[in-house]
C-alpha cells in the first residue's frame, strides 16, 4: 500500500549522507548523451527523474552501463538516424522540457510522451520556443504529447523564461551541437541559479558560450565534448533543505555530501533558517544544523520555488506570521503547491493565507500533533517530505498517503529519516 506511518520523534539527532543532485544529474546525462567520447558520471542517484533521463538517451541511441552509483557511457546518441523518434519522459518536468530541445537536432518527426502530473502541465513555453526556431509543434491543447516536425531555419530566437527555465536549459545544452551559431534572447527569466548550473556543466564538458546578464546567450555551433569526461554529481540541496529544517525545528543534525560553494539555488535554505534563529556551521566539510529559538521569517523564494514546502514547515514552528514571496512559481509544479500546502497544514492547525504573490504562514511556535492525521502528498515528492517533518514533536503517529512520490527525487528519504 502506498502509505507510510511515521512514529513521533521528541527530537532529531544523528547524521545523513545526502543523495546527489537530480538537477545536476539530469543535465549531465543529457550532455553525456551528446558526447562522442567516453563519459563517466559518478554518484548518480537512482531516482525516477534520473531513470527517465537515462531511458531517453537510450531511446535516442546512446549506449551505457550502470555500475553501482556510476554511469559509464561508451556511445552517444545517433544524430544521423533516419528513423522516427519518440521519447518518454515519465513524470519529469525537467527531462520533458530539456529533451524537447533535442528535436532541433533532427529533421524527422520527434514525439514527446509523459505520464501522471506532467501531462497536465503546460508546455506553452516549449511550443513557442520551438516554433521560433521554425519547427511545427502539434499538442494536446498545449500539453503532452507533443509531435515536433519540420526543419530549423532560425538561429536567433527570443524565448519567455517566466514560467520555467527548463526549456532554456535544454536549448543551451543542444545549441553547441547545432550546425550554426545560436543566439538566444530571454525575457522575464526566473530561476537563474538553475541556468547557472547548466552553464557550469557546459564548461565542465568543454563547451563554449557567452552570457550577457542572463538576457542574451551566444553559443557556437559544431562543438564537441572534450575527451574522457569524469564527473561526480554533488549533493542535492533540494533534498538537504528538509533535513536543514528538521534540525532547525527539532534537534541537531550533521549533513554530509553537500558542497558549500554551489550553484544550486536551494542552498538559500541556510539563509532562511539563520534568519529564523537556528544555528549552522561547517565542520570538516559537513553541515551541522542545530535548533535554537525560532522567529518568523520574511523570505523571497521566487528564484528557488522548490523551497516552499520546507519553508512552510519552518514557519509553522515559529511563533508569529512569516511571509514567503514567489507564490506564482508554484502553479506549474507536481501539484499547485500553494493550495496543497494550505490544505495539508490546516490538518495540524496551521493557517496559511495566499495574497497574490505572497504566502503568509501563521506559526504557532510549537506544532504538537496530538491526534492521528493523514497527510496526502498529492503525488508530490516535496509535499510528502515536508509533511513528514510534522512527526518531529508529535504525540501520536502520522500517516502519509501516496508516500512513494518521494521516488521521483529521493527514493531513500524515509529510510534515512527514520534513522534520526
Amino acid at each position: 500500500m502506498n502509505e507510510v506511518i511515521l512514529s513521533p520523534k521528541n527530537k532529531v539527532a544523528g547524521q545523513v549522507l545526502l543523495p546527489s543532485s537530480k538537477s545536476y544529474a539530469q543535465r549531465a546525462i543529457a550532455l553525456a548523451g551528446l558526447s562522442q567520447t567516453e563519459v563517466t558520471i559518478r554518484r548518480l542517484v537512482e531516482s525516477d527523474d534520473c531513470i527517465a533521463a537515462q531511458n531517453i538517451i537510450r531511446e535516442l541511441g546512446a549506449q551505457f552501463v550502470r555500475k553501482g552509483d556510476d554511469l559509464l557511457l561508451n556511445k552517444g546518441i545517433d544524430l544521423n538516424t533516419a528513423q522516427y523518434l519518440s521519447i518518454h519522459c515519465g513524470e519529469s518536468g525537467l527531462s520533458t522540457r530539456l529533451f524537447s530541445a533535442f528535436s532541433l537536432l533532427y529533421i524527422q518527426p520527434f514525439t514527446i510522451h509523459g505520464e501522471g502530473s506532467i501531462t497536465e502541465r503546460t508546455m506553452e513555453m516549449v511550443i513557442e520556443g520551438l516554433t521560433e526556431f521554425g519547427k511545427k509543434v502539434e499538442s494536446n491543447e498545449n500539453k503532452l504529447p507533443l509531435i515536433i516536425s519540420g526543419k530549423s531555419h532560425q538561429c536567433e530566437v527570443t524565448i519567455d523564461g517566466s514560467i520555467s527555465s527548463q526549456f532554456l536549459t535544454g536549448l543551451l545544452i543542444v545549441a553547441p551541437f547545432l550546425k550554426s551559431d545560436t543566439v538566444i534572447h530571454v525575457k522575464y527569466l526566473k530561476s537563474k541559479p538553475y541556468i547557472a548550473m547548466t552553464l557550469d556543466l557546459l564548461a565542465y564538458f568543454g563547451l563554449e558560450w557567452s552570457n550577457e546578464n542572463y538576457e542574451k546567450f551566444i553559443v557556437k555551433g559544431n562543438q564537441k565534448v572534450k575527451n574522457n569526461i569524469d564527473y561526480t554529481v554533488e549533493g542535492d540541496w533540494s533534498a538537504a533543505s528538509f533535513y536543514v529544517v528538521a534540525g532547525a525545528i527539532g534537534g541537531k543534525l550533521r549533513l554530509k555530501g553537500l558542497a558549500k560553494e554551489t550553484r544550486q539555488g536551494d542552498v538559500a535554505i541556510l539563509n532562511a533558517v539563520q534568519q529564523a534563529g537556528a544555528n549552522i556551521k561547517w565542520d570538516n566539510g559537513d553541515l551541522i544544523v542545530e535548533k535554537d529559538t525560532l522567529n518568523p521569517i520574511q523570505f523571497d523564494a521566487t528564484e528557488c520555488p522548490d523551497l516552499f514546502p520546507p519553508l512552510v514547515v519552518l514557519a509553522a514552528h515559529a511563533k508569529g506570521a512569516s511571509v514567503i514571496e514567489g507564490v506564482q512559481r508554484l502553479k506549474h509544479k507536481e501539484s499547485d503547491r500553494a493550495l496543497t500546502l494550505q490544505k495539508e497544514c490546516a490538518k495540524v492547525g496551521i493557517q496559511i493565507e495566499i495574497q497574490e504573490d505572497k504566502m503568509i504562514v501563521h506559526g504557532r511556535g510549537r506544532v504538537e500533533v496530538d491526534k492521528k492525521v493523514v497527510f496526502s502528498s498529492h503525488n508530490d515528492h516535496r509535499i510528502a517530505m515536508a509533511m513528514s517533518l510534522f512527526s518531529i514533536g508529535a504525540k501520536v503517529e502520522i500517516k502519509i498517503s501516496d508516500a512513494m512520490a518521494v521516488n521521483k527525487s529521493y527514493p531513500d528519504f524515509y529510510k534515512d529519516f527514520l534513522t534520526l
